[in-house]
């Protein structure tokens, strides 16, 4: 299965949910904030389609052979 995708909504900037930084919110340490590794804004991100090479907005999620996958109208497959 795919790795979730996200983009930032400030700067552009497209990676996997591991490329993200996380930190403890410093106005609630219970809650974390993520940051744009290339910018550094948080908590501005769009979820992408997780099909390879497609640019578009996760707009639906159904349940695959694989696991859940989130993808662009597009990409999306009845059960």
């Amino acid at each position: 299965m795919a790795e979730l995708q996200w983009r930032c909504e400030d700067c552009g900037w497209r990676g996997n949910q591991t490329q993200l930084l996380r930190a403890p919110n410093p106005f609630d340490p219970e809650c974390e904030i993520v940051g744009c590794p290339q910018c550094k804004s948080v908590n501005g991100f769009e979820n992408m389609c997780d099909e390879p090479g497609c640019k578009e907005l996760a707009t639906c999620g159904w349940p695959s052979n694989a696991g859940y996958r989130r993808t662009c109208h597009a990409h999306y497959q009845r059960g």
